[in-house]
């Protein structure tokens, strides 16, 4: 058996949308440097709602969004300002601490939409946690063809190719569109794991249906779709232990500590355009 741990997706709530929250999980709190999987829709956003979540504050990680369906609108406190839209990537580095909001486009609140994406947390590896907060967003990302399997190489390397998308330390994301019986070689890194967004799969004979996580230890080989589905693989080079709370994140507890504090007394940078509301930290911890 090559899988370490089998993660189901479990239901969480965002305001007024649900959805599947895969990292962190018991027992496995990261994989590479990735600390959280978010994975939201495909489900239909009346007129008039959609995405809305406030200001709210990051550090000593990048937030990595990519959609399939829809559009959001992300402002944050370095001034970048960006519409998210299917096929793109991108990448915010909260360093030593960044704000940001994402709402829907006010030209697409008159109407119904679909929503489907996924919104991961990528932790800055071990003495480069305070780096300096930046955002980038990246359209043109290569397709790879493995033995008929099309790949969306959207983060990293992986079968000798690299993605143009600046990342913080060696990793991998990508997308493989599979049909029933296809086969691809699994990237190597040194954590990794996979997520089927939809369809079923198996590695190296052990199965997961939609919405299961699988992840590998490095013996394992090859993926197999067992139904037409869409896969998720991630993984990189791994990270040390890490404190999470709330939307915050580092390897120093008492760091963390004092960007909670930091964000509740208001001297977090604002974001331009974006400053009549924000989200108040949780009354308890960190």
């Amino acid at each position: 058996m090559t899988t370490t741990h089998r993660i189901p997706a479990r239901t969480r709530h965002l305001g007024e949308f649900a959805l599947k929250r895969v990292l962190p999980a018991v027992g496995c709190r990261k994989v590479g440097p990735w600390v959280f999987l978010d994975h939201f829709g495909p489900t239909q956003v009346p007129a008039g709602s959609g995405m809305d979540v406030a200001p709210h504050p990051h550090c000593a990680l990048s937030t990595v969004s990519f959609l399939f369906e829809g559009a959001v609108e992300h402002r944050d406190s370095t001034g970048g300002h960006a519409v998210v839209r299917p096929g793109e990537v991108h990448w915010m580095r909260g360093g030593h601490g960044i704000v940001h909001s994402e709402r829907r486009p006010k030209d697409l609140q008159d109407r119904p939409a679909m929503s489907h994406g996924l919104q991961l947390w990528c932790a800055h590896p071990d003495g480069e946690e305070e780096q300096e907060p930046r955002f980038d967003s990246y359209r043109h990302l290569p397709e790879l063809d493995l033995e008929g399997v099309r790949v969306q190489l959207l983060a990293g390397t992986g079968w000798g190719q690299a993605s143009p998308v600046d990342v913080t330390s060696p990793l991998i994301y990508a997308l493989a569109h599979m049909r029933a019986g296809q086969s691809m070689a699994l990237p190597d890194h040194e954590e990794r794991c996979v997520y089927p967004l939809n369809g079923c799969i198996a590695v190296d004979g052990d199965a997961a249906d939609p919405g299961v996580m699988l992840v590998l230890d490095r013996a394992a080989k090859s993926l197999v779709a067992q139904t037409d589905g869409v896969v998720a693989l991630l993984g990189g080079d791994a990270i040390g232990p890490r404190h999470m709370w709330w939307n915050l994140i580092h390897s120093d507890k008492g760091r963390l500590i004092e960007q909670a504090e930091r964000w509740r007394s208001g001297d977090f940078p604002q974001v331009p355009g974006d400053t009549e509301a924000f989200i108040p930290a949780p009354a308890h911890g960190p």
